[in-house]
């Protein structure tokens, strides 16, 4: 038996699939809730927290920013972030400021954006966010994302940050180093049928602009989030997974609240919670 990712494109899968033997394909963010399941040999039913960069979808979307509910046989979603478009695909990774342009996108006519004072707006010209605009409407090359990763990619380019990074999840990092304890007010995440909804988050950003305010009230905010949802499920254990967890600001507040609120939590700390951990997620689905 081979057990794969359900990515079509992954060099894995397609070595999986053109050898003739019986193959299992996993869902890459339930592979991120199995890992840290098989760490501590959890099979009872688990709320799972699965954020991180890029996963093939059961829908064929990129996804990212997962809540699932679940043991080692199956899962079910029950919250996601609420999908945006990648203007140009992979570029959006190597490129911030075109995940932040498609949230504005998102809240805002043409006219509004190239009008607003924004870092993201000034990285490019009027042509190209003109442009950009009909790659938006169309969908042309602009898939749809729920990923965490590629917001973190998007408040960096919002509060200045960055424009540009030169590997993924660099975001992720100089927003923690802009992280300020004292801060303590969040971004407030709307749900809107299962749905986390970004449109105030954006706003109140465009208003705030200082980076250190937004990237303090946006980790202070994700923070609020995870609370939320995992009193909504009280009976629930927590499970912590993806590569976005590796933001050590984030998971210390996480888990601090957790533990105040006497909740039941896991997170990988001899597995990789990056992708480097999937594969055990992969096996411990068939034990």
């Amino acid at each position: 038996l081979i057990v794969c990712d359900k990515h079509p494109t992954y060099e894995s899968t397609k070595w999986a699939k053109s050898q003739n033997i019986e193959i299992v394909q996993i869902q890459h963010h339930y592979a991120h809730m199995l890992s840290c399941m098989a760490e501590y040999n959890l099979k009872e039913k688990v709320l799972a927290f699965c954020f991180d960069g890029t996963g093939y979808g059961d829908d064929g979307n990129i996804w990212g920013g997962e809540v699932f509910i679940g043991d080692n046989k199956s899962y079910k979603r029950v919250n996601h972030f609420k999908y945006f478009k990648l203007l140009g695909g992979e570029k959006s990774v190597k490129e911030p400021k075109r995940s932040a342009l498609s949230l504005l996108f998102d809240i805002l006519h043409l006219e509004e954006i190239l009008a607003l004072d924004s870092p993201t707006v000034k990285s490019f010209s009027e042509n190209e966010i003109k442009l950009m605009h009909t790659v938006w409407k169309k969908g042309l090359n602009a898939p749809l994302t729920s990923s965490l990763g590629r917001i973190f990619d998007a408040i960096a380019s919002l509060s200045g940050i960055a424009q540009l990074q030169s590997y993924e999840g660099e975001t992720g990092l100089q927003i923690e180093m802009a992280y300020d304890g004292r801060i303590k007010e969040f971004y407030d995440f709307g749900i809107i049928d299962n749905q986390i909804d970004l449109k105030s988050c954006i706003k109140k950003i465009i208003e705030d602009k200082e980076a250190t305010l937004i990237s303090s009230k946006f980790i202070n905010g994700l923070v609020e989030l995870i609370v939320k949802i995992s009193q909504k499920h009280d009976n629930l254990p927590v499970i912590l997974a993806g590569g976005v967890f590796q933001n050590k600001t984030l998971l210390e507040l996480v888990v601090k609240r957790l533990e105040n609120l006497n909740k039941r939590y896991y997170y990988s700390q001899k597995i990789p919670l990056n992708d480097a951990g999937t594969s055990i997620g992969q096996i411990y689905s068939q034990v």
